[in-house]
């Protein structure tokens, strides 16, 4: 059975391949437009992965869709009965959009006769979760903004199925009630949340923490969220009321205006605020499921120090590599697949390019230096130039699937020297300096340095740290957000680690995505050497090649 996996038109679209429940191919359209989190029909994806696999959409079987339309439709348009003066034309223009935008219609005419399955948000990425985890038996807990209606669920999956025990509805959401914080503070919601999460440990949440809770009243079973503060329901470019002003007694940060002390208590605040809600939902999945494993899901899922705190009520905390809405493109896909289970944990499943390809576009620039060498002697170099406080993009191999960097795409330097951090927080990556970094360690001595429960081979649970010894990698709290890289993950990366161990004394690098300010990971060869070239990374490794600048 060959089935196409889509997602669309919110944030972070993507499509996937899967053959007989395995997973062959998978991307996300913001790789190929250059566009973050591309909300777009993922056309360049399609094709990418239909290619890919040797498939001409004529053998597609079945195309899962991540969520059912007309549910959403439902919510939308019920959402704008309830202020109907003030969304006039935002109803006109979602009417319109809904027709531009029918899956079925965009299918149909891209030449698809076989089945469109449609599966509801929430389970997609419920399914995305359990049915890459480890686990038969489980508890699923999906949280985000919101899909058709919910923004919550609590599931029990068990031997295969999946079956939904609890929800929450919009308006009541803990991922807009974050993201609309993260537009407060001035940074861009579904995409900026993670800037928040890593300024929370600067600030003191208790100037602002009890004000926020009166944003939330706590119900036996969930929360609900007091509509006076939002906007939600009616606007689309303003998440919050004066009521909000009024109620934090500061005003918004501008993007380009200073983050003060103020600002990063309010980051503080919210993390909190949402720790405490989630935590509560995480109780709740284990008594209605009694598992000693759970599975989390949905873009709240990227929260990865509220993620930890699973480990109160579980053995074992799974979070899959993509959880936001790119992964549901292949959630529909494996809850839709009736056969045996299959091993999904691969999250190596974009494009990758042969020596030749690399060769021959090497050859067309006049100001690089390149050298081919064999496997032993490239990890060797490599780990010199990470000892000697050096700088290497490091790209091989197929690219990853989701939002994290994990040895394929990535930038790499040493841990052990404190300056790092701001030398690529300011002169590489040219970002805000209170932005962590994360570290790849070996998974067999990652309990070391590092306090684990269990692997993170996603790096999606931040975890605290046992050492000083890598203080580039480790946030002002004493938390990483941890990689572990095994053999079997990712055979090359975990030999580099090895013989930066050598080298070292540590199994570690700083690992931080391959590209540079306000751009989408680094996809292609071509897109490798002119970031190379337009920064002040020192090396480049793409496959076997050690790029180097002429003069330098």
């Amino acid at each position: 059975m060959i089935q196409l996996g889509i997602s669309a038109f919110y944030h972070d679209s993507a499509a996937c391949i899967v053959v007989d429940g395995k997973v062959i191919a998978a991307a996300e359209e913001e790789r190929f437009t250059g566009i973050k989190h591309d909300s777009r029909f993922p056309i360049n994806a399609i094709n990418w992965c239909l290619r890919e696999s040797r498939t001409s959409i004529n053998a597609v079987d079945q195309v899962c869709w991540y969520e059912n339309p007309m549910i959403k439709k439902d919510r939308v348009i019920k959402s704008f009965n309830k202020h109907f003066f003030k969304t006039l034309s935002k109803r006109i223009k979602f009417l319109s959009d809904s027709k531009k935008n029918d899956p079925e219609y965009i299918i149909r005419k891209g030449g698809f006769t076989g089945q469109l399955v449609y599966t509801d948000h929430h389970l997609s990425h419920a399914a995305f979760s359990y049915f890459t985890s480890p686990y038969e038996n489980t508890a699923i807990l999906t949280v985000d903004g919101v899909g058709e209606w919910e923004t919550v669920t609590i599931s029990h999956g068990t031997k295969g199925t999946i079956k939904k025990l609890k929800s929450i509805n919009f308006p009541n959401s803990l991922g807009l009630l974050y993201s609309t914080i993260t537009a407060y503070l001035g940074f861009k919601p579904n995409e900026g949340e993670y800037k928040v999460m890593g300024l929370a440990p600067y600030g003191n949440p208790d100037k602002f923490l009890n004000k926020l809770r009166q944003t939330v009243s706590l119900t036996t079973d969930g929360f609900i969220i007091n509509q006076k503060y939002f906007a939600w329901e009616y606007s689309d470019k303003v998440m919050f009321t004066k009521e909000l002003f009024r109620l934090l007694e500061i005003m918004p940060r501008l993007p380009e205006e200073e983050v003060k002390q103020e600002h990063k208590d309010l980051a503080a605040a919210i993390q909190k605020l949402y720790e405490e809600n989630f935590i509560r939902l995480v109780k709740q999945a284990k008594e209605l499921t009694g598992e000693q494993n759970i599975c989390l899901g949905g873009g709240c899922a990227y929260n990865g120090v509220a993620n930890r705190l699973a480990y109160n009520y579980f053995n074992s905390v799974f979070v899959p590599f993509a959880p936001s809405d790119a992964g549901s493109a292949i959630g529909a896909c494996l809850y839709n697949y009736t056969g045996p289970k299959k091993n999904n944990t691969n999250p190596y499943l974009g494009p990758d390019f042969s020596d030749t390809q690399i060769h021959k576009l090497i050859q067309t620039y006049t100001n690089l230096r390149s050298f081919r060498l064999a496997d032993d002697l490239l990890l060797k170099k490599v780990a010199e130039l990470i000892k000697n406080q050096k700088v290497v993009a490091w790209f091989q191999g197929r690219m990853e699937f989701g939002a994290r960097a994990l040895g394929n795409r990535s930038i790499i330097a040493s841990p052990q020297y404190p300056e790092m951090r701001e030398k690529l927080n300011k002169i590489i990556k040219k970002r805000e300096g209170f932005r962590p970094f994360a570290p790849s360690v070996k998974a067999d001595k990652a309990n070391r340095l590092f306090d684990l429960k269990e692997p993170v081979p996603y790096m999606n649970i931040v975890v605290p740290a046992k050492t000083k010894q890598i203080p580039s990698a480790v946030h002002i709290d004493s938390t990483a957000r941890v990689q572990t890289v095994t053999k079997e993950q990712n055979s090359r990366y975990y030999l580099l680690l090895e013989e930066v161990q050598r080298t070292t004394g540590l199994p570690v690098v700083l690992n931080t995505s391959f590209n540079l300010k306000d751009q989408t990971i680094t996809m292609t060869p071509n897109q490798a050497i002119d970031r190379f070239l337009s920064s002040d990374i020192d090396f480049l490794v793409i496959n076997n090649y050690l790029i180097q600048k002429y003069g330098s």
